[in-house]
């Protein structure tokens, strides 16, 4: 396998554990936020199917964090617990679309 295709090979296995891990961390803060606080999960509007539509719902879940949005909910025990994971779920988020972005700049210039 030449060098090329091995670097790409690699930000491809990046990608992938960076979704794996971003997908982990949003699910554990989802399901907690609706089962520990859910006046901060009806705040943050999230759908009542949110395990069908995690993908889409990731970049509203990010700027719901980002811009501190949480704040305005006026459930202390909620906004505690947005403020304790808020970077974790921003890494997690960023880390995977710095990744992607690796992966397809590698395919692009390294091919496949």
């Amino acid at each position: 396998m030449p060098m090329s295709g091995g670097l790409t090979l690699l930000a491809l296995g990046l990608f992938a554990f960076a979704m794996a891990l971003e997908s982990a961390v949003s699910l554990r803060f989802l399901h907690r936020l609706r089962r520990k606080h859910p006046k901060q999960w009806a705040h943050a509007a999230q759908p009542p199917l949110w395990q069908d539509r995690t993908l889409f719902s990731a970049r509203e879940t990010m700027l719901y964090l980002k811009d501190y949005a949480f704040v305005s909910s006026q459930d202390a025990s909620g906004i505690r617990y947005c403020e304790r994971h808020r970077a974790a779920m921003l890494a997690a988020y960023w880390i995977t679309a710095v990744a992607g972005v690796a992966f397809l700049v590698s395919v692009a210039t390294n091919g496949w």
